[in-house]
């Protein structure tokens, strides 16, 4: 039996974040007479996630291009990692706010990042007319931003967490969502997965952690997530190595393990299967350099 080799990037996910929220001025003058407005433009985009929230204020995603979409108060876009990420303060506002976050999610948070897609990429939700979530989430940008910026000793798994309950709550406007009354044994048995990806876990065992038999509980996870319990797993552990070859130098029979596969040849097999390229390969065409900050917003 070969020992466990634990990852040394235990919290990888909350080590990555990075958080911020304030208002945002033309780049010169006061009055926003000038023309120049604060403009996030990454061509090739970053390696992990992006969302942001519109506070007050409103923004253009992409305004250079044919198709680009305006962003108002209570609407947010994400943008999967290595898209174009380019937004812009609107000309007609003077000046605005936003909450933004670029992250490696947990596997927890994964089923909640499908949302409807623009016809130019990136995803995009509004509540902007749901009166009973704007609140909730106003208040989870703010929380999740003052934990990051606390002097707690956990301070970026609280706002990890919080990061988690904003893209939470903004899928519960999705209309496309597969998580509509989702069964709460299904929501334990993805935390169970979460908490559990490394271990030899299986439809049985998953099961056994929410009280039901593997047939039975195999049939309730069909049908709320619409892909079978072991081919979600599996779809998990992949996105996790996916990360850990772009952002870390561990070495691949590590990775395996540590995402759950029995061997550094069948995590090289399914991987292979799954994305046309082997583990060795992506790494090496993989982003390497660390996310860029936001410019901070003006005072």
């Amino acid at each position: 039996m070969n020992q466990h080799i634990p990852t040394p990037y235990p919290f990888e996910s909350a080590l990555r974040l990075s958080v911020g929220q304030g208002k945002v001025k033309p780049i010169s003058g006061e009055t926003g007479e000038s023309p120049h407005r604060r403009r996030t433009y990454r061509p090739s985009g970053t390696p992990d996630w992006h969302i942001m929230v519109v506070l007050e204020g409103c923004f253009t995603v992409y305004p250079d291009a044919e198709e680009s979409f305006s962003l108002e108060p209570n609407e947010a876009v994400l943008i999967p990692p290595h898209m174009k990420q380019d937004t812009a303060l609107d000309d007609q506002f003077s000046e605005g706010s936003y909450f933004w976050a670029h992250f490696h999610p947990e596997v927890s948070m994964m089923p909640f990042l499908e949302w409807p897609k623009t016809s130019i990429g990136p995803g995009f939700l509004s509540w902007k007319k749901n009166n009973l979530l704007i609140p909730y989430i106003r208040s989870a940008c703010y929380r999740c931003s003052d934990y990051f910026d606390s002097d707690f000793s956990r301070r970026r798994s609280l706002a990890l967490l919080t990061l988690e309950e904003i893209l939470r709550l903004i899928y519960q406007v999705n209309p496309t969502s597969s998580l509509d009354g989702l069964d709460d044994r299904v929501a334990t048995a993805l935390q169970y997965i979460a908490t559990n990806i490394q271990s030899p876990i299986n439809a049985k065992s998953i099961a056994g952690a929410v009280g039901l038999s593997a047939s039975r509980f195999s049939d309730i996870f069909t049908r709320n997530m619409h892909c079978g319990v072991m081919e979600f797993v599996e779809r998990q552990r992949l996105s996790k190595a996916r990360n850990l070859l772009a952002q870390t130098q561990l070495p691949i029979a590590v990775i395996a393990e540590n995402c759950g596969f029995s061997s550094s040849y069948y995590f090289s097999k399914r991987f292979n299967k799954h994305h046309q390229i082997s583990p060795s390969a992506y790494r090496q065409s993989a982003t390497e350099s660390t996310p860029p900050s936001e410019p901070k917003p003006s005072a």
